[in-house]
């Protein structure tokens, strides 16, 4: 009895494990999707991959608000990544081939505070080692 509970556990793990290779898009998506670089339309198709071409300016759009504000405030700065990126929906690639999930590619830290000169506001956009 012990031997068979061993062995349907090991089963569903394994099967778990299959399931969640499958839901990792394959590396012909850039062939079966559209892929849009980014900032080229405004009206891209509802499933595609946005393409960011090394060394590409692209807008950023920071914006502050809140109830504690008297005003919402936003503003735009200009960016670049180092390296090609593609997105699709929650997975990212450097090569539109290999894809993980985007949070295991990019390491987001915000952090921000405020002292006697102001406030401030600070986005660490880091490759995942």
């Amino acid at each position: 009895m012990h031997l068979i509970k061993i062995a349907a556990v090991g089963l569903l793990l394994s099967n778990l494990f299959a399931c969640a290779k499958m839901d990792t898009p394959s590396s012909s998506l850039v062939d079966e999707k559209p892929v849009i670089t980014i900032g080229s339309t405004s009206n891209p198709p509802k499933d595609h991959i946005v393409f960011i071409p090394a060394n590409t300016q692209f807008p950023i759009e920071f914006s502050v608000n809140g109830d504690v504000f008297n005003k919402s405030v936003s503003s735009k700065l200009m960016v670049s990544f180092k390296e090609n990126m593609y997105l699709y929906k929650y997975w990212a690639s450097l090569d539109g081939k290999i894809w993980v999930n985007s949070h295991k590619l990019l390491n987001v830290e915000p952090s921000g505070g405020f002292d006697t000169s102001g406030g401030k506001v600070v986005v660490k956009l880091d490759l995942a080692k």
